[in-house]
């Protein structure tokens, strides 16, 4: 299939929020081979792919139409996260996700470069002359409605040294505070609302009784079904998809936005308790979650004269195992998958306070090769 011979659809970005079903998902263009998606694996309504080409070519670039789902709050936690400092990190931290079709004021751009913006890009640099030109178009109105909704955020959960009343709810913090910020006024794009309908399975086609009702009623309250609706934002803008989403997160959901203590980037709390995200980097580095908990766990050892006992003899024995010479490496082995198996119940009484920690140092001494 030829990528380049389809049309990109109209310029708007849709999606569906559902705070219920812990998912999101929005249809867009995506230009490029490089955008960063993971399709789902979930069979479920909206995951769909309507255009896609895996071609792996990289002389070809790719512009796909494709229906997505994510994990609820991903859009306004992209959006918060983002870098509009420049074309180049602005690609790479939102629009590689998420498209150009809710450019800002698309339809100024159009008018401005009628012959940069097009159905169809035939190539990567007819692409990037049409972004970069529209990019600094929208850059401070991006850079400004950012830090506005940032603040928003801030008053809401109390973030960053805000400091909100206690007494006062969600959905009032954020009316009021989006509204001194005029968030709405911002942007001017049209919003439509569409009602998509659920075809599950387990929902009767028809229903003859009211048993049927309280069952159904049960079932969507102990999420044995999703939702049998779900309302469909279209939009031109991602202001208004981010104002939509930020308020369908503080009215239909309990989950908090949060400051990550490593990375210091937005994330959204599960329990209400977490300090640390699981936010991807775009560097395929670890996330903070799990960064923080080998760190902690390393600091915990180091303090730990026990644990650091094991450790180290551990990594002097491994070491030998593996510079030995192919005559003695098979004993060795064997010899030391009988001292692990040895120390770690010696360990393990340590760790439930069964031997002290001079014993088990005695111990690794006493036993060394």
């Amino acid at each position: 299939m030829n990528i380049f011979n389809i049309s990109v659809p109209k310029d708007c970005i849709s999606m569906i929020f559902d705070a219920f079903g812990n998912v999101e998902n929005y249809s867009t263009t995506l230009y490029l081979h490089k955008s960063k998606i993971t399709l789902a694996e979930e069979e479920n309504l909206y995951s769909a792919q309507l255009e896609i080409d895996f071609d792996q070519d990289t002389k070809k670039d790719k512009m796909v139409r494709q229906t997505l789902n994510k994990e609820y709050g991903t859009f306004i936690l992209t959006f918060l996260n983002a870098d509009f400092s420049s074309a180049e990190n602005a690609y790479n931290t939102f629009f590689i996700y998420y498209g150009l079709e809710g450019l800002n004021f698309i339809d100024e751009i159009k008018e401005k470069y009628p012959i940069e913006y097009t159905a169809r890009y035939v190539s990567t640099k007819k692409f990037l002359d049409y972004y970069n030109k529209a990019f600094e178009l929208v850059k401070t109105d991006y850079i400004k409605f950012q830090k506005d909704i940032s603040n928003t955020v801030d008053y809401v959960f109390n973030l960053h040294g805000s400091q909100s009343p206690a007494d006062l709810d969600r959905v009032s913090k954020f009316m009021a505070y989006s509204t001194a910020a005029n968030l709405l006024g911002q942007f001017t794009s049209e919003i439509r609302l569409g009602i998509v309908k659920s075809f599950s399975e387990d929902i009767p086609s028809k229903f003859t009784n009211i048993k049927q009702v309280e069952n159904l009623a049960y079932d969507i309250a102990n999420k044995k079904i999703s939702n049998t609706v779900g309302y469909l934002y279209e939009s031109k803008s991602h202001f208004a998809l981010a104002y939509i989403a930020l308020n369908d997160l503080i009215q239909n959901s309990k989950r908090n936005i949060s400051i990550c203590q490593n990375c210091g980037r937005y994330y959204l709390q599960y329990s209400g308790k977490e300090v640390y995200c699981e936010l991807p980097n775009i560097d395929g580095s670890p996330t903070c979650k799990s960064y923080a908990s080998r760190k902690a766990y390393d600091n915990k050892i180091e303090e730990d004269i026990a644990e650091l006992t094991y450790k180290r003899e551990y990594q002097r024995r491994i070491t030998q195992v593996y510079r030995a010479d192919s005559i003695k490496k098979s004993k060795m082995k064997k010899d030391f998958k009988n001292w692990k198996s040895k120390a770690r119940e010696k360990l393990k009484l340590y760790r439930e306070n069964k031997i002290s920690s001079e014993e088990f140092c005695d111990w690794i001494e006493e036993n060394k090769n």
